[in-house]
């Protein structure tokens, strides 16, 4: 293993200092981060800082995605935006505005049994990335930051198949992205069942 230094300047002259894993991240792992954030209307440094921190869980654990694994990320992401919620499955019904109007989530006693069929697939090619990714956000296990988390792991699993980072930017690119979730709006809790 290489050890990483960054050299800090001070008056005496320059410090060696290990470099930490999470002070350094990729060109494009930090849009990714960012325009998942905008998409879901979260533009302060908060928002910024925390769901990198979420990312660098992730990414170090990304061959063993699990109920355990989504909680944690969730909780990085949302300990200072909502901390009532972080890392917490949602107990209460809630929904999606959508386009087309209000779409129920799937409800909320399914949600852990949901999950843990989700996890129990491991996707090898990206359209099952793909089909991981809208399943997840069908079951929408919490109150919020669904999106953000969902994201993350669909990014991960990816990485993990060798994929480049899918960088879904605010607008035209959002909208497309949306698209994706269109055939779970009736059917729902059939597509789960279908895991």
């Amino acid at each position: 293993m290489t050890k990483t230094y960054i050299y800090k300047s001070s008056k005496r002259g320059f410090t060696k200092m290990k470099m930490q894993n999470e002070g350094f991240m990729k060109k494009e792992e930090l849009e990714f981060l960012k325009e998942s954030n905008h998409i879901e209307r979260e533009y302060g440094s908060v928002a910024l800082e925390d769901v990198k921190k979420a990312w660098n869980y992730a990414k170090k654990r990304k061959d063993s995605i699990n109920v355990k694994l989504i909680k944690e990320i969730h909780k990085r992401i949302m300990i200072r935006l909502n901390p009532e919620i972080a890392g917490k499955l949602r107990n209460m019904q809630v929904g999606v505005m959508t386009k087309d109007g209000f779409r129920e989530a799937i409800h909320f006693i399914y949600i852990k049994e949901d999950l843990d069929k989700l996890c129990e697939f491991k996707p090898t090619n990206e359209k099952e990335v793909k089909e991981w990714h809208i399943k997840f956000e069908i079951i929408h296990p919490h109150k919020d930051g669904n999106g953000r988390t969902g994201r993350i792991l669909m990014n991960i699993q990816r990485l993990s198949l060798g994929l480049p980072i899918l960088i879904i930017h605010e607008g035209k690119q959002q909208m497309e992205y949306y698209k994706w979730f269109k055939k779970g709006k009736k059917d729902g809790r059939k597509i789960c069942k279908r895991l």
